[in-house]
């Protein structure tokens, strides 16, 4: 995971063109458009990773988006509406969406990029399977002595994925038009989303706010994967 072929790839300076209108959550999409709003948001990742991407011999499928309401039983678990605003399968393919994520205080809901920062949080999983790296991080997460060593793996994934939307939002940055308000509102959004959030049984395995408010910054930066090697990032970095 630490040579991945995924960081030689470099977007800087990359201007993608994104056809997608930007749809702040606030007010909430409706639920029977939250999916087709997931698969257009979807279609426009694709156009800015799949080439870049396959010229290093990572092969981008197109995930499938499928919102859901109360629970929905995956091969990689049951999700419910209220656990995350959003999950990955790498089994499937597929990007799940509780309907219910943005009708309330989703820390998501409150900034206008709201729902493409999530979609592509979900879709740098995607890219992870795609690169090899999510089967690996399985392998060793199922080989882990301790719950400690399992989180802070999970970290180092769940903070790659954070780098790897920042990296989308800086390629699609003039066509999003993205402003200073919109970071801003990116640092706020996860200055709530972080293990030190309540609730008090909220598990380490996403990252501190800091750590997230970091890596997200490493992609909208620089959009370049070589910045999003969490796997030999020093374990303060990731805390």
């Amino acid at each position: 995971m630490k040579k991945n072929s995924i960081y030689a790839v470099d977007l800087d300076g990359v201007r993608l063109s994104c056809k997608v209108k930007v749809r702040s959550p606030k007010p909430p999409l409706q639920d029977a458009k939250l999916a087709a709003y997931g698969r257009a948001l979807v279609r426009c990742l694709i156009k800015a990773f799949a080439k870049p991407l396959a010229a290093h011999g990572i092969q981008l499928t197109t995930p499938k988006v499928k919102a859901y309401r109360h629970a929905i039983k995956t091969p990689c678990g049951r999700f419910s509406q209220r656990d995350a605003p959003a999950y990955y399968c790498s089994v499937t393919r597929t990007i799940y969406w509780p309907v219910s994520g943005d009708d309330g205080n989703e820390a998501y809901t409150f900034a206008r990029l709201g729902y493409i920062g999530l979609v592509a949080h979900e879709f740098g999983h995607h890219m992870q399977a795609a690169s090899g790296m999510l089967l690996e991080y399985g392998r060793r997460s199922f080989e882990a002595k301790s719950r400690s060593e399992r989180y802070l793996l999970s970290r180092r994934l769940e903070l790659q994925a954070q780098c790897f939307e920042g990296i989308f939002l800086a390629a699609a940055e003039r066509s999003l038009g993205i402003s200073s308000n919109d970071r801003y509102q990116l640092r706020v959004w996860h200055s709530y989303t972080g293990d030190e959030d309540p609730p008090t049984g909220r598990k380490p395995d996403h990252g501190s706010s800091a750590a997230q408010i970091r890596w997200l910054n490493r992609g909208l930066y620089s959009a370049d994967f070589g910045r999003c090697n969490t796997w030999k990032a020093d374990k303060k970095l990731v805390k």
